[in-house]
């Protein structure tokens, strides 16, 4: 079975009534002002054909984004041995009474006409094996603010990715990049799987760095692979690579 499968809308819809049955937690993606933010929810109910969150809240301090309606956002969560993930429509925020008399905010989305499933054991990191090559390039402002030229003003980093998941990947690169970016900076990145094969486009989020001298070692966060086909077609190239280094490595 491949990694990476696209259910219809009936398929979804039973997926989403299970998932609300559980209450599972959600990850919820969304762009605030020119970078995107990650937060945590949790699936309420779906009826009507809308998928009702508890409102979504970020990690640490500060306040989550406004959600207007008709705005796209992404929405994540793990059912049984697969990670699902779409993008839908903001409907709106309800405030909601529950039978003990408390009244909790409500997030609500249109019901997805699709959804990508993806297979949990994706997500594991396995490392690239060593005659594999495979390279990224990176600059701030996601994929759309790609520079035509690199130059001290715009500047575009290289690095050999060491590890990959469907969620996102760790690099061996200069420690200039690393100063340049703050922990949550939206970058643009290209992968290239070799000289022969394909190379994907995404946005990711800068997660971390260990430096090393003038090198380091940074992280990086997949983000809004659900929301365009080309991140569709990203995110199966990358989940088949990552089957295929786990079948090597194995």
């Amino acid at each position: 079975m491949a990694m990476l499968q696209t259910l219809d809308k009936k398929q979804a819809d039973q997926v989403l009534m299970e998932a609300a049955q559980r209450h599972v937690p959600v990850t919820v993606t969304a762009r605030a002002s020119n970078r995107w933010m990650t937060l945590h929810s949790r699936l309420v109910t779906v009826r009507e054909g809308r998928v009702y969150l508890e409102y979504p809240t970020l990690e640490g301090p500060g306040s989550p984004p406004s959600f207007p309606p008709a705005e796209e956002i992404g929405v994540g969560f793990k059912l049984k041995h697969y990670k699902h993930m779409f993008a839908s429509a903001v409907g709106g925020a309800e405030a909601v009474q529950l039978p003990g008399g408390e009244e909790v905010r409500l997030l609500t989305v249109e019901s997805p006409a699709s959804m990508q499933r993806l297979q949990r054991r994706a997500y594991i990191r396995v490392e690239v094996p060593r005659n594999r090559i495979l390279r990224a390039s990176f600059w701030l402002g996601g994929q759309d603010a790609e520079p035509q030229g690199a130059s001290p003003e715009n500047p575009v980093w290289t690095g050999r990715v060491m590890d990959l998941s469907a969620g996102g990947f760790q690099l061996c690169g200069g420690y200039d990049a690393a100063r340049a970016m703050e922990t949550g900076s939206i970058v643009g990145v290209r992968l290239a799987f070799g000289a022969a094969e394909e190379t994907v486009y995404m946005d990711a989020q800068f997660r971390h760095a260990q430096p090393d001298g003038d090198v380091a070692q940074l992280g990086f966060q997949f983000i809004t692979l659900t929301h365009t086909q080309e991140g569709h077609d990203a995110l199966q190239v990358i989940s088949a690579k990552v089957a295929e280094f786990q079948r090597l490595a194995e």
